[in-house]
Protein backbone atom coordinates (compact mmCIF):
# COMPACT_ATOMS: atom_id res chain seq x y z
CA UNK A 1 0.00 0.00 0.00
CA UNK A 2 1.25 3.62 -0.79
CA UNK A 3 1.47 6.49 1.65
CA UNK A 4 -0.29 8.67 -0.37
CA UNK A 5 -3.62 6.48 -0.61
CA UNK A 6 -4.07 6.40 3.60
CA UNK A 7 -5.93 8.78 5.26
CA UNK A 8 -5.62 11.38 6.90
CA UNK A 9 -5.54 9.84 10.25
CA UNK A 10 -3.43 6.81 8.63
CA UNK A 11 -0.96 8.70 7.72
CA UNK A 12 -0.77 10.37 11.22
CA UNK A 13 -0.24 6.81 13.04
CA UNK A 14 2.19 5.83 10.41
CA UNK A 15 4.32 8.92 11.27
CA UNK A 16 4.24 8.58 14.64
CA UNK A 17 4.90 5.22 14.64
CA UNK A 18 7.99 5.94 12.68
CA UNK A 19 9.00 8.86 14.78
CA UNK A 20 8.71 6.62 18.15
CA UNK A 21 10.60 3.98 16.17
CA UNK A 22 13.31 5.83 15.44
CA UNK A 23 13.78 7.52 19.15
CA UNK A 24 15.63 10.59 20.07
CA UNK A 25 15.95 12.73 22.68
CA UNK A 26 13.88 15.22 21.86
CA UNK A 27 10.27 15.14 20.27
CA UNK A 28 8.34 18.29 18.88
CA UNK A 29 4.75 18.04 18.21
CA UNK A 30 1.60 19.88 17.47
CA UNK A 31 -2.01 18.39 17.78
CA UNK A 32 -0.82 14.77 17.70
CA UNK A 33 -3.90 13.59 19.08
CA UNK A 34 -6.23 14.78 15.61
CA UNK A 35 -7.71 12.30 13.53
CA UNK A 36 -6.80 9.99 15.78
CA UNK A 37 -9.06 7.05 17.07
CA UNK A 38 -8.89 6.19 20.61
CA UNK A 39 -6.80 2.89 20.80
CA UNK A 40 -4.14 4.65 18.84
CA UNK A 41 -4.62 7.20 21.53
CA UNK A 42 -4.18 5.16 24.06
CA UNK A 43 -1.02 3.83 22.69
CA UNK A 44 0.41 7.19 22.02
CA UNK A 45 -0.36 8.25 25.69
CA UNK A 46 1.33 5.07 26.42
CA UNK A 47 4.54 5.38 23.84
CA UNK A 48 4.54 8.89 25.53
CA UNK A 49 4.83 8.41 29.12
CA UNK A 50 7.96 5.22 28.43
CA UNK A 51 10.03 7.83 26.33
CA UNK A 52 13.43 8.77 28.09
CA UNK A 53 13.34 12.15 26.50
CA UNK A 54 12.00 15.19 26.27
CA UNK A 55 8.72 15.78 24.30
CA UNK A 56 7.53 19.36 23.27
CA UNK A 57 3.60 18.88 22.29
CA UNK A 58 0.91 21.55 21.68
CA UNK A 59 -2.63 20.84 21.98
CA UNK A 60 -6.08 21.25 22.85
CA UNK A 61 -6.90 17.89 23.78
CA UNK A 62 -6.83 18.76 27.68
CA UNK A 63 -7.26 15.24 28.63
CA UNK A 64 -4.57 14.09 26.75
CA UNK A 65 -2.22 16.66 28.26
CA UNK A 66 -3.17 15.91 31.72
CA UNK A 67 -2.32 12.24 31.25
CA UNK A 68 1.07 13.14 29.23
CA UNK A 69 2.33 16.68 30.87
CA UNK A 70 4.55 17.13 32.99
CA UNK A 71 4.86 20.60 33.25
CA UNK A 72 2.42 23.43 30.74
CA UNK A 73 3.88 26.21 29.22
CA UNK A 74 0.97 28.92 28.72
CA UNK A 75 0.20 32.50 27.37
CA UNK A 76 -1.88 34.21 29.59
CA UNK A 77 -4.54 37.17 28.87
CA UNK A 78 -2.20 39.84 29.94
CA UNK A 79 1.03 38.28 26.72
CA UNK A 80 2.87 36.66 29.37
CA UNK A 81 4.68 32.89 29.44
CA UNK A 82 4.02 31.49 32.41
CA UNK A 83 5.73 27.66 32.90
CA UNK A 84 3.74 26.06 35.46
CA UNK A 85 4.90 22.13 36.79
CA UNK A 86 1.78 19.44 36.67
CA UNK A 87 -0.72 18.60 34.81
CA UNK A 88 -3.28 21.12 33.00
CA UNK A 89 -6.00 20.23 35.81
CA UNK A 90 -2.92 21.64 38.26
CA UNK A 91 -2.15 24.64 35.79
CA UNK A 92 -6.04 25.54 36.13
CA UNK A 93 -6.15 25.56 39.67
CA UNK A 94 -3.12 27.99 40.44
CA UNK A 95 -4.41 30.04 37.61
CA UNK A 96 -7.68 30.72 39.43
CA UNK A 97 -5.52 31.28 42.51
CA UNK A 98 -4.49 34.36 40.89
CA UNK A 99 -7.44 35.83 38.92
CA UNK A 100 -5.79 39.70 38.43
CA UNK A 101 -3.83 37.76 35.69
CA UNK A 102 -6.88 37.78 33.54
CA UNK A 103 -7.66 40.88 33.85
CA UNK A 104 -4.44 42.51 32.50
CA UNK A 105 -4.58 42.85 28.78
CA UNK A 106 -2.13 45.78 27.22
CA UNK A 107 -3.97 48.58 25.83
CA UNK A 108 -3.83 48.90 22.06
CA UNK A 109 -2.55 51.94 20.49
CA UNK A 110 -2.13 53.90 17.13
CA UNK A 111 1.10 54.09 15.69
CA UNK A 112 2.94 56.94 17.02
CA UNK A 113 0.27 57.81 19.88
CA UNK A 114 1.06 57.85 23.25
CA UNK A 115 -1.34 56.76 25.93
CA UNK A 116 -3.34 58.96 27.93
CA UNK A 117 -2.15 59.98 30.96
CA UNK A 118 -5.69 60.91 32.02
CA UNK A 119 -8.26 58.29 33.78
CA UNK A 120 -8.50 54.83 32.20
CA UNK A 121 -11.55 53.77 30.49
CA UNK A 122 -14.13 52.00 32.69
CA UNK A 123 -14.23 48.31 31.61
CA UNK A 124 -17.47 47.32 30.75
CA UNK A 125 -19.52 45.35 33.13
CA UNK A 126 -20.83 41.79 32.14
CA UNK A 127 -24.57 41.88 31.02
CA UNK A 128 -27.29 40.11 32.89
CA UNK A 129 -27.94 37.46 30.69
CA UNK A 130 -23.71 37.17 31.52
CA UNK A 131 -24.07 36.87 34.16
CA UNK A 132 -25.98 34.07 34.38
CA UNK A 133 -24.53 32.21 31.45
CA UNK A 134 -20.96 32.54 33.92
CA UNK A 135 -23.23 31.49 36.97
CA UNK A 136 -24.25 28.43 35.10
CA UNK A 137 -20.82 27.64 33.35
CA UNK A 138 -19.16 25.43 36.57
CA UNK A 139 -22.34 23.36 36.14
CA UNK A 140 -21.84 23.09 32.24
CA UNK A 141 -18.38 21.87 32.43
CA UNK A 142 -19.25 19.73 34.69
CA UNK A 143 -21.74 17.78 33.30
CA UNK A 144 -20.16 17.95 29.96
CA UNK A 145 -16.54 16.34 31.83
CA UNK A 146 -18.97 13.73 33.24
CA UNK A 147 -20.26 12.86 29.46
CA UNK A 148 -16.33 12.23 28.74
CA UNK A 149 -15.87 10.46 31.14
CA UNK A 150 -19.15 8.24 30.22
CA UNK A 151 -18.01 7.69 26.91
CA UNK A 152 -14.54 6.65 28.12
CA UNK A 153 -15.56 4.72 30.26
CA UNK A 154 -17.36 2.54 27.77
CA UNK A 155 -14.60 2.18 25.56
CA UNK A 156 -12.28 1.14 28.48
CA UNK A 157 -14.71 -1.49 28.98
CA UNK A 158 -13.04 -5.05 28.40
CA UNK A 159 -16.91 -6.29 27.25
CA UNK A 160 -16.86 -3.30 24.78
CA UNK A 161 -16.74 -5.10 21.40
CA UNK A 162 -19.41 -7.15 22.28
CA UNK A 163 -21.82 -4.51 23.81
CA UNK A 164 -20.82 -1.37 21.69
CA UNK A 165 -19.10 -2.52 18.94
CA UNK A 166 -21.80 -1.75 16.30
CA UNK A 167 -21.56 2.25 17.47
CA UNK A 168 -18.15 2.64 17.92
CA UNK A 169 -17.83 5.15 15.07
CA UNK A 170 -20.43 6.85 16.49
CA UNK A 171 -19.46 6.94 19.96
CA UNK A 172 -15.77 8.13 18.60
CA UNK A 173 -17.46 10.98 17.22
CA UNK A 174 -19.32 11.79 19.68
CA UNK A 175 -16.53 11.61 22.55
CA UNK A 176 -14.35 13.82 20.12
CA UNK A 177 -17.65 16.82 19.79
CA UNK A 178 -18.10 16.97 23.84
CA UNK A 179 -14.49 17.21 24.25
CA UNK A 180 -14.67 20.12 21.91
CA UNK A 181 -17.01 21.40 23.91
CA UNK A 182 -15.69 21.46 26.57
CA UNK A 183 -12.70 23.08 25.56
CA UNK A 184 -15.46 25.66 23.79
CA UNK A 185 -16.79 26.13 27.53
CA UNK A 186 -13.38 27.01 29.33
CA UNK A 187 -12.32 28.95 26.55
CA UNK A 188 -15.83 31.38 27.20
CA UNK A 189 -15.65 30.64 30.93
CA UNK A 190 -11.96 32.48 30.77
CA UNK A 191 -13.58 35.57 28.70
CA UNK A 192 -16.62 35.67 31.14
CA UNK A 193 -14.06 36.00 34.48
CA UNK A 194 -11.65 38.49 32.18
CA UNK A 195 -14.41 40.75 32.03
CA UNK A 196 -16.08 40.08 35.97
CA UNK A 197 -12.82 40.43 37.24
CA UNK A 198 -11.73 43.83 35.00
CA UNK A 199 -14.70 45.39 36.87
CA UNK A 200 -13.24 44.27 40.49
CA UNK A 201 -9.62 46.03 39.82
CA UNK A 202 -9.03 48.86 41.93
Amino acid sequence: MRVKSLSGGEKSRLLLARILKHGGNFLVMDEPTNDLDLPTLRLLEEALLAFSGCVLVVSHDRYFLNRVCTGIVAFEADREVVYNEGDYDYYREKLAERPSCLAKRPEATRLGNKPSQGAKPKPRKLTWKERNELEGMEAAILNAEEEVARIEGLFADPEFHSTHGPQAGELTKALKSVKQQVASLYTRWEELEKIRTANEQP
